[in-house]
């Protein structure tokens, strides 16, 4: 096992053909979205990278560990290539990540990331003691089938996200409307830019809702993978979970509304403009992820035609 703070160009390109060779083969990407952005744009002084070689110096497994949440605890996540499975490559991986989470935050708990339903991931979390904490569904509606129209509320308009004009409200924005999931919540300009970098991004995707004084209300930004542009290495792009690269779908990639704007019907009416806006673009798919728990944000989804498609599970020990 190799551990290493930082990852060298070449050991980060290796990395990341393995993600894109783990997601052609399962339909499901094996890391978030937020661990391939670190890769990419250098990394942090804070994560643990742990590589797993052959007997030849192929990469047969990667994990990452993140130890700065001081509250929650470690949390990691691997990928091990799919012909090198069933060979203890994985256990070993997580034996690892136990021992360096252990040096981080002595007596403390480490949690693990299993993406995709019916992956190894999950089965390996269970047979070593994890217990599951939190589960996201995903959730996809066809864009072909009838959407209700976006009924904004009076005196609320929408527009679109100016680059560089925008980013330091709506990273206000996004700290007041998710104060109770600091993973989103906590986004910096740092986080910010990084996106922004992304073939993915396109503004004219990011639709924000405002007051006749110009005070932000809510948003509603919208990813969309698949489409034909250019792909970095490890663009989570190239796959979507039990579908085809070359079908593009749209994603509800983050929605939210301030406080004060709450109860007013704001969030199901971005909700439904970005759902237009996707149909607009000749999308027929649209996803979206939410917490299992979340019975109110499941009802909404179902009453517009989203049903679940696939599961995510963090786990702990």
């Amino acid at each position: 096992m190799e551990v290493s703070r930082r990852l060298e160009p070449g050991q980060v390109r290796e990395v990341l053909d393995l993600v894109d060779t783990v997601a052609a083969s399962d339909g499901v990407i094996p890391l978030s979205e937020h661990v391939i952005l670190h890769l990419r744009h250098g990394g942090d002084e804070e994560v643990r990278h742990v590589l797993a070689r052959s007997g030849d110096h192929r990469l047969v497994g990667y994990a990452h560990l993140d130890v700065t949440d001081l509250v929650e605890g470690p949390s990691a996540e691997l990928a091990v290539r799919p012909e090198d499975r069933r060979a203890g490559v994985g256990r070993a991986l997580v034996d690892e990540l136990l021992l360096l989470g252990r040096d981080s935050d002595p007596g403390g708990s480490m949690r693990l990331w299993a993406h995709g339903e019916g992956t190894g991931a999950q089965a390996l979390a269970t047979s070593m003691g994890f217990e599951r904490t939190r589960v996201l569904w995903q959730m996809r509606r066809s864009l072909l089938a009838s959407l209700p129209p976006a009924e904004l509320p009076p005196t609320i308009a929408v527009r679109t996200f100016l680059p560089g004009i925008d980013d330091e409200a709506w990273l206000s924005l996004n700290a007041a409307a998710f104060t109770a999931l600091p993973d989103q919540g906590n986004w910096t300009a740092e986080d910010l830019e990084q996106r922004k970098a992304e073939s993915w991004f396109d503004p004219t995707g990011f639709l924000l809702a405002e007051t006749p004084d110009g005070e932000l209300a809510g948003f509603h930004w919208t990813k969309v993978h698949g489409a034909h542009h250019h792909h970095p290495p490890g663009d989570d792009d190239h796959v979507h979970p039990h579908g085809h690269a070359h079908v593009p779908i749209g994603e509800v990639y983050v929605i939210g509304v301030s406080p004060g704007h709450r109860g007013t019907g704001l969030g199901r009416a971005l909700l439904l403009a970005g759902l237009h806006q996707l149909r607009s673009r000749g999308l027929t798919q649209g996803m979206l992820y939410v917490d299992a728990d979340n019975a109110a944000a499941i009802r909404l989804y179902e009453e517009l035609g989203f049903t679940r498609w696939d599961t995510d599970v963090l786990f702990r020990r």
